[in-house]
C-alpha cells in the first residue's frame, strides 16, 4: 500500500531531524531516538520524523532484545498504563493517549494492539498521515491483519486516494471472500470512478 505523504518539519527544528537521521544512518540509535523524540513532541504531524523515530526505536530493540522474563514482566507492569491510555482516548484526550501509546511502544516496538491503538489515535486527533504509517507498520509485522486493512482501506476511500482504497478492500476480499463492508465499498468505488469518467469525458 502508498505510504503516507510527508509533513514537513519546521524550520526550527530541522537540525535536530536532520541529525537523528544522520544517527539513525550512521547506527547512533539511541541518539536518533532522543533527537527524533524532540521533533515529534513538537512536531506531531512531522510524518517522516515519526516514522524514523519507530524505525530507530525497532533497531534498538533488536540490538539488545530483552529477555522473555524481562518481557513477561513489562508486559504485566505496562496494563495499567494501556488502561489509562485507553480510557484517554475514550475521553478524546486523543494527544495523551498518542504520548501514552508511544510510550509503551518504546517498551514493545512490534506491539500490535498497541500500534493499532496508537492509529487510532492519530487519526482522531486529526493526524492522518501519522496513523496511516502506523497501520503500514503493523501491516509489516502482520501482512494479513485484518483490522489495520480495513482501517487504511477507510482512510484511503475517505481521503479520496481510490487506488490505495481499492487494493486495501480487495486484499480484505481475497482473505475473507464474504466481507459486505469491502465488497459494498468496491462497488462504490466503481461508481465514484463512473462519475468521474462522466466529468472528465
Amino acid at each position: 500500500m502508498g505510504t503516507a505523504a510527508t509533513v514537513t518539519v519546521p524550520t526550527d527544528l530541522q537540525p535536530y531531524f536532520e541529525k537523528g537521521i544522520q544517527a539513525y544512518t550512521s547506527g547512533s540509535y539511541e541518539y536518533a531516538v532522543d533527537l527524533l523524540t524532540v521533533v515529534v513532541k513538537h512536531a506531531p504531524d512531522a510524518t517522516e520524523a515519526r516514522r524514523y523515530l519507530r524505525l530507530a526505536i525497532q533497531k534498538l530493540f533488536n540490538q539488545h532484545p530483552p529477555s522473555a522474563v524481562w518481557q513477561v514482566g513489562v508486559s504485566l507492569l505496562t496494563l495499567p498504563v494501556q488502561g489509562w491510555a485507553t480510557l484517554a482516548r475514550l475521553r478524546g484526550n486523543h494527544r495523551f493517549a498518542i504520548h501514552l501509546y508511544e510510550w509503551l511502544l518504546s517498551l514493545a516496538p512490534q506491539s500490535r494492539s498497541s500500534l493499532m491503538s496508537l492509529a487510532l489515535a492519530l487519526a482522531r486527533s486529526g493526524l492522518e498521515d501519522a496513523a496511516i504509517q502506523a497501520y503500514e507498520e503493523v501491516l509489516a509485522v502482520d501482512p494479513n491483519h485484518l483490522g489495520a486493512l480495513r482501517k487504511l482501506a477507510r482512510l484511503a476511500m475517505k481521503r479520496g486516494n481510490d487506488p490505495q482504497a481499492r487494493h486495501g478492500f480487495e486484499r480484505i476480499l481475497h482473505l475473507h471472500p464474504g466481507d459486505l463492508e469491502a465488497q459494498q465499498s468496491l462497488r462504490n468505488l466503481d461508481a465514484l470512478g463512473t462519475i468521474k469518467k462522466g466529468f472528465t469525458a
